[in-house]
């Protein structure tokens, strides 16, 4: 099974952070590669360890989710980002990872 994720990551100061909103996952980190890199290494770790667990558990930490502030501060960030003229930097990307949820 196969899962698309929404991932941010924007600039803090002089360093990046990258988050997985849809398992509350986040990095940080001094470019834009280091920190996309980071957060797919540490999905991938997660699934692991999901995949680890009895089946019961697995849709617990497969649906595990940011704050709402967390992902409304995002979301707003990025479209404001698209506005003319906006300074801001914040970039939405997707992933794309095997999902191990047993049947």
């Amino acid at each position: 099974m196969s899962l698309t994720l929404r991932c941010y990551a924007y600039r803090s100061g002089r360093r990046w952070e990258a988050i997985c909103v849809d398992l509350d996952i986040a990095t940080f980190g001094d470019s834009l590669d280091e920190v996309k890199r980071s957060l797919a290494t540490g999905i991938e770790l997660h699934l692991e360890g999901v995949e680890e667990l009895p089946a019961e558990e697995q849709r617990r930490f497969l649906t595990r989710r940011s704050p709402w502030h967390v992902r409304a501060k995002l979301a707003f960030t990025t479209w404001l980002s698209r506005l003319p003229r906006n300074t801001r930097r914040s970039l939405q990307f997707t992933l794309r990872s095997r999902v191990p949820l047993h049947p």
